[in-house]
């Protein structure tokens, strides 16, 4: 059987969600990669969060047969995978979502061994894989799918050799349509940080179970949006420390303040004001936002 003629091991279609700001060269690169995925995708949605550095047009033009929704400001990750998903779940023969960061590239056969793990048991809602982390070359490292998260203190470090970690990471990780369903879409409330751990840990608590597709192969090439303790990442990191203990810890002032002192203390001896003045400011941030229940899709989704 040829790759053209293959086809997913399940029946339900996928739609793949890709956040988009800026990087429109990365962005092309991943919806080229998916173009020649064996296991075809439904749809294709790239949720542009007001990007300033070209025009609607070209990204149109750099992701050809890709679905463009422009959001008029930056909602973060959680706001615009959102948006997609909203779109994708109202097609009603896609049953899994695929969510993908835009500086991700998949071999051809990453969707059909993800879809593989997912259909040993219709409980499986989420599936990950473990991901090629750097520039193709010698320095690429594989990385877990995922972190666990340490202590009352809920640290995200890297799980032990061949153990589940706590969450999948949001970078590569299919949904099924019926948790989605169940337990609602990602939580706004985080901009960017733990808005996939709070997803992980909402499924969990529903008795959804995770997948992980060891042979899939996804290269995460890294970022330039938020990177080297800048003010913004400072920021968005503690303001989603604390509202994912603050919704999941039962006692969120005591479990986030040891790491936002130890934060605070290296950033000022690395004399890095911006990260001072960030997580400063998202220790503030995560406290007075409203934990708002995340929209159920039967809302979003019509």
């Amino acid at each position: 059987m040829t790759p053209e003629n293959r086809q997913p091991p399940v029946a339900s279609a996928v739609a793949v969600v890709i956040p988009h700001l800026d990087r429109l060269r990365d962005t092309a690169e991943c919806c080229r990669s998916l173009a020649a995925q064996t296991a075809v995708p439904a749809a294709i949605f790239v949720v542009d969060n007001a990007s300033r550095a070209h025009t609607p047009a070209e990204l149109a033009a750099a992701c050809p047969g890709a679905e463009i929704l422009r959001l008029e400001t930056n909602r973060g990750f959680a706001g615009g995978v959102n948006a997609g998903i909203r779109a994708a779940l109202a097609r009603s023969d896609v049953g899994f979502i695929w969510v993908l960061n835009n500086d991700t590239v998949c071999a051809p056969d990453a969707l059909e061994k993800l879809l593989a793990a997912a259909v040993v048991d219709a409980r499986i809602g989420l599936i990950g894989c473990p991901l090629l982390e750097g520039a193709e070359g010698p320095a690429q490292r594989r990385v877990p799918p995922g972190k666990t998260l340490a202590g009352p203190w809920a640290i995200p470090i890297a799980p032990p050799a061949g153990k589940m970690p706590d969450y999948l990471s949001g970078a590569c990780l299919l949904i099924r349509r019926e948790l989605l369903e169940d337990v609602g879409l990602f939580d706004e409330g985080f901009f960017f940080f733990f808005e996939d751990a709070d997803l992980n840990r909402r499924a969990a608590n529903q008795g959804w179970r995770r997948a992980i597709a060891p042979d899939a192969r996804v290269e995460h090439r890294g970022s330039a949006t938020i990177r080297g303790r800048s003010e913004m990442q400072a920021r968005s990191y503690r303001a989603g420390h604390v509202r994912f203990l603050r919704k999941h810890s039962g006692h969120p002032r005591f479990a986030a303040l040891l790491p936002f002192m130890f934060r605070l203390a290296m950033d000022a001896i690395q004399l890095n004001r911006p990260a001072l003045r960030g997580n400063w400011q998202g220790w503030q941030e995560g406290w007075r936002t409203p934990l708002a229940a995340p929209e159920p899709t039967a809302q979003t989704s019509s």
